[in-house]
């Protein structure tokens, strides 16, 4: 048995350190391109048409905040298009008073009921060919639209990924989530770097309308979520421009969830539409992470029974914590992270649990966001 368990964690831990090399090598990669030629470092006037698309649903508490800040952007020649989501707090009536403050704003009301099928609406609706895409409780910075005009004048994307980051938390159940989330988001952005894209989120991402019309019949419009991932593997399939956006002006921001049960129905809500993916790098990564948190939680309980099998789990657990830190290194100063080694063992030490949250998501049906 000792055998067997040695002969698991060799080939278990190398899957993972090849998997997280691609992470970093493809993370270094688009850093040192996007900086070489930044935002300050462009000449090119922003000349590509936009429309910004953000769906609401009982937002009235977060949307003052992402009003401002496009009222703050600096460009205004975009297309606004609000989408009500059937909302039943003040969210209609602030949409429709924030439409003096833009050149090009309108606001439609969704007929149906869910974030996909007003999303939908709204990219339906857009006039320009280029589409950005942001929620309501995200806030982006005062050259966000701008970095995607630039980037877009220069790369001539069917889709671009770009980077979302938590605000900083204020309790260590807050601070953690963050870590988690930019290990997510860096790891998906680090990946397509590599020439593997399997991951982005609708929050901050920006594609073609056309690459959009042509994917529309692959959007699993029976998925409550997912249109984000599902345009992605679309466009991927398709072979169109994949790019990566990372630099600072094109972040938004976002609020860590509150509690425990907003933040496991969250992840149940993202893991749900996974069984509908078939994408091979995708399905990969996400085997290859559930494999080495299931085999950490097996050599726990194992150990219980068979002291000897203790060594192989400290090792595997030691081994995934000091990999996962140094990824997190390399992402650190670009989603200005605080952490500490403590910070990653705490995480590593509840994230196999949420690894088995997400797997039995995909044994329970959604229907509501």
């Amino acid at each position: 048995m000792l055998s067997l368990f040695a002969v698991l964690s060799i080939v278990i831990l190398g899957l993972y350190l090849l998997m997280i090399m691609v992470f970093v090598i493809g993370w270094n990669k688009i850093s040192k391109g996007n900086n070489e030629v930044g935002i300050h470092k462009v000449n090119v006037s922003p000349q590509v048409e936009v429309s910004l698309v953000i769906c609401c649903k009982n937002e009235a508490h977060n949307l003052p905040v992402l009003i401002d800040a496009l009222k703050q952007q600096s460009v205004s020649n975009f297309e606004l298009i609000w989408v009500n989501d059937n909302s039943t707090d003040d969210t209609l009536q602030i949409l429709e008073d924030s439409i003096q403050y833009f050149q090009n704003a309108k606001v439609l009301n969704s007929p149906f009921t869910g974030k996909k099928q007003a999303q939908q609406l709204g990219i339906s609706s857009a006039k320009a060919n280029f589409v950005i895409t942001t929620d309501a409780d995200c806030k982006p910075g005062k050259k966000w639209i701008e970095s995607f005009l630039n980037f877009q004048a220069r790369h001539h994307a069917d889709l671009i990924i770009a980077p979302v980051k938590l605000a900083d938390g204020v309790n260590i159940f807050q601070r953690l989530q963050q870590l988690e989330f930019a290990t997510l988001v860096g790891s998906g952005m680090g990946v397509a770097g590599a020439g593997y894209p399997i991951f982005c989120n609708a929050a901050n991402m920006a594609f073609t309308k056309q690459m959009w019309l042509d994917c529309k019949n692959d959007m699993e419009n029976n998925e409550i979520s997912g249109d984000d991932v599902f345009l992605l593997h679309c466009t991927k399939k398709r072979k169109g421009n994949i790019q990566v956006l990372n630099i600072a002006e094109s972040m938004v921001e976002t609020n860590a969830v509150d509690t425990l049960k907003e933040f496991v129905e969250q992840r149940k809500r993202w893991a749900s539409k996974s069984s509908k993916y078939h994408d091979i790098a995708t399905i990969f990564t996400a085997l290859n992470v559930s494999l080495i948190n299931i085999f950490l939680i097996l050599l726990f309980c194992t150990s219980i029974f068979f002291p000897s099998i203790l060594k192989f789990f400290v090792f595997v657990f030691l081994f995934k914590l000091i990999t996962d830190y140094s990824f997190l290194a390399n992402i650190k100063s670009f989603f200005k992270l605080k952490f500490t080694i403590a910070d990653v063992f705490l995480l590593s030490v509840f994230y196999p649990f949420y690894v088995i949250l997400g797997i039995s998501s995909l044994f329970q049906k959604r229907n509501k966001w």
